[in-house]
């Protein structure tokens, strides 16, 4: 989740980090007034830098050449995400949609006329655009549009110099995402097949009809996402992270024509969430986090300079950009204590320097403590999560919420996150768990949870809570439940599912009428049906079964519901029938709508109140505890 909002717990201060020579550093970023920094890209010459920050509750674009200290502010549009200089090095492509409805547009900068606003490259309403690659010598970019069709994306190069949208490519039956080279030009993309396979294909310079393979197991997961992460290699190879015919995702080199495996870089307890390589292929680091980060760097000059980096203990990289040449690197390290920077690394210099520090206002002995933990289901599942305990609190008979994450092919990392900080600072222990659906544990955790949406896959909640009755951590009269999306659904479901063992839950954006909800998903999501139904059951009676709707007369307990009026991914009807249906049932339910949000709570002006809110209703409903424990009707068998 976003962690926009929190202007009351954070503050932002520049730091000075190690470097070898200050005359070959660029400066430091000195603006007090900015949040954190979590948008970023570095031009492809290296030479200039753009970032997105929140100030005055507006997110802005900022920029400035990189070994200067001047700082310009581009004209402020609403709700921009993902700025990527172009392949010239001038001009800066962003993406906006209008209050959350994901519609999203390409909109371009110039950087040489800061005081210009952006011009929109694809003015078209009702659709969405995706921006592929931006990194074309000419200065073009390659994006995605459903122009033709509601369903179909076909590929387009646009850019300044262009008076609209060129076809370079149209959608084939199934595809899922495309792959370019370092340079901008289209080399391959990804289909699902008719009976749910994945197929990678590619067209090579030279070839005349697209070739591929398909991958050997038998259904796709959405965690079976296959990332090209080099060039074409003159052997015919290429690089993904990938599952292939592991368990778990990792740097794998392929050949593009039969999609055999060359060589492999082997995990190390979970899905690979980052890899770099060098200009010539070679694999700079690869990191995945297993419980706490594991970070792998394998190019000897690039590990010393990044042990220079005075950094919390546990850091690991959020997000990254790079030049071309690979010779400068811009990582943004992030830990649990919210603590966040921005470093330069200069490999061809030997040159580190911690550009922003972004980090919380509290003492050290303020901050919440949070620990990896893995907890045992009742059917011998292995579950990894975190814990977060409060500042100066012992982990004994606290009051705690389990904060279930989306998804539900998502997962809980290790991190700050905002949801969990904020509990934990109010005094509630805030349990996490990746539960089997979740994705970032390989294929078997996540289709342990085929067919066990509602099912198993709350067992796995339930046990989690039972984990932490039985450990002691938790009081079992003040128990709270939580979560956005399918976490939103999950924190109905407990309340009906399993009642009494939650005082009262908390839930966003979450759909809790399924079969409603399937036939509402938007025409491009639609071809991962398939997947939904393996997942929730393709009988709408089941679907019905494992809805909180079907259920309303268990529900026990408060309910606090959240929803944005544009959500593009579960339509605001879902709550609004629910609510209805709750209040006819003489249930208490409390619901707030936001006119400009879609799928999930962004903007600092709603996520204030949002928190409020929460901290409100818990008060009211742990603050002292319930007369009955009843979570012996749910643990005995832990």
């Amino acid at each position: 989740m976003k962690w926009f909002g929190l202007v009351l717990l954070i503050a932002a201060s520049a730091f000075a980090g190690a470097t070898r020579s200050e005359a070959q550093a660029p400066p430091q970023i000195f603006d007090q007034n900015i949040g954190d920094i979590n948008e970023f890209d570095l031009s492809p010459d290296g030479q200039r830098l753009v970032w997105l920050a929140e100030r005055d509750n507006k997110k802005l674009v900022y920029i400035r050449d990189l070994f200067s200290d001047k700082v310009q502010v581009l004209p402020f549009v609403p709700r921009l995400t993902l700025p990527r200089w172009n392949g010239q090095n001038r001009y800066i492509y962003v993406l906006a949609d209008q209050e959350g409805d994901e519609n999203h547009h390409l909109l371009v900068y110039d950087a040489n006329n800061p005081s210009a606003p952006p011009r929109d490259l694809t003015p078209y309403p009702g659709k969405k655009s995706i921006l592929i690659d931006a990194n074309n010598p000419d200065g073009s970019a390659l994006v995605g549009i459903n122009l033709t069709s509601p369903a179909d994306f076909d590929v387009y190069r646009v850019s300044p110099a262009l008076a609209s949208p060129q076809l370079v490519l149209s959608h084939v039956p199934g595809q899922i995402s495309w792959m370019s080279t370092m340079k901008g030009e289209l080399f391959g993309r990804t289909v699902m097949t008719g009976d749910g396979k994945l197929r990678v294909e590619t067209k090579l310079p030279g070839q005349k009809k697209w070739r591929g393979f398909t991958m050997a197991h038998d259904f796709i997961d959405l965690g079976d996402g296959i990332a090209a992460n080099s060039d074409p290699l003159p052997d015919g190879t290429a690089w993904f992270v990938v599952r292939a015919g592991l368990d778990l995702a990792t740097p794998q080199r392929l050949d593009l024509a039969t999609g055999a495996l060359v060589e492999a870089i082997p995990p190390d307890g979970a899905d690979t969430n980052l890899v770099m390589f060098d200009k010539d292929m070679r694999p700079l680091l690869v990191q995945s986090v297993p419980g706490y980060p594991s970070l792998r760097v394998f190019d000897p000059a690039l590990r010393n300079l990044l042990r220079t980096l005075p950094l919390p203990i546990h850091s690991f990289i959020k997000a990254s950009s790079f030049n071309i040449a690979m010779t400068r690197l811009i990582l943004l390290f992030s830990s649990d204590s919210g603590e966040e920077n921005l470093v330069y690394v200069d490999r061809s210099q030997g040159v580190t320097q911690t550009l922003y520090r972004h980090s919380t206002s509290l003492l050290t002995n303020q901050l919440p403590r949070t620990t990896s933990v893995t907890i045992v289901a009742r059917d011998n599942v292995t579950l990894h999560g975190y814990l977060t305990i409060p500042a100066g609190r012992s982990p004994e008979n606290l009051p705690l919420v389990l904060n279930v994450h989306g998804g539900p092919w998502l997962r809980d990392i290790w991190g700050f996150d905002a949801n969990t900080a904020i509990l934990a600072l109010q005094g509630y222990a805030v349990l996490r768990v990746n539960f089997r659906g979740s994705g970032g544990y390989g294929r078997s955790l996540e289709e342990a949870g085929i067919g066990e949406w509602g099912g198993k896959m709350q067992d796995d909640l339930t046990d989690a809570a039972c984990w932490a009755i039985s450990q002691g951590i938790a009081d079992p009269r003040r128990m709270a439940i939580m979560g956005g999306s399918y976490g939103g659904y999950a924190a109905v479901r407990a309340m009906e599912r399993t009642p009494g063992l939650f005082v009262a839950a908390i839930e966003e954006d979450g759909p809790v009428d399924l079969p409603a909800h399937l036939k509402d998903l938007q025409p491009y999501t639609k071809q991962f049906l398939p997947v939904f139904d393996a997942y929730i059951g393709k009988d709408p009676v089941v679907q019905w079964d494992r809805s909180p709707m079907a259920h309303i007369d268990r529900i026990e307990g408060p309910i606090m519901a959240f929803h944005g009026m544009n959500d593009p991914r579960v339509r605001v009807s879902q709550l609004k029938r629910f609510e209805e249906a709750m209040r006819a049932a003489g249930k208490d339910i409390t619901t707030f709508y936001f006119e400009d949000e879609g799928h999930g709570v962004s903007s600092n002006k709603n996520m204030l109140p949002f928190f409020q809110n929460i901290k409100e209703f818990l008060g009211k409903n742990l603050e002292k505890p319930r007369d009955t424990d009843r979570s012996g009707n749910y643990c005995k068998k832990l």
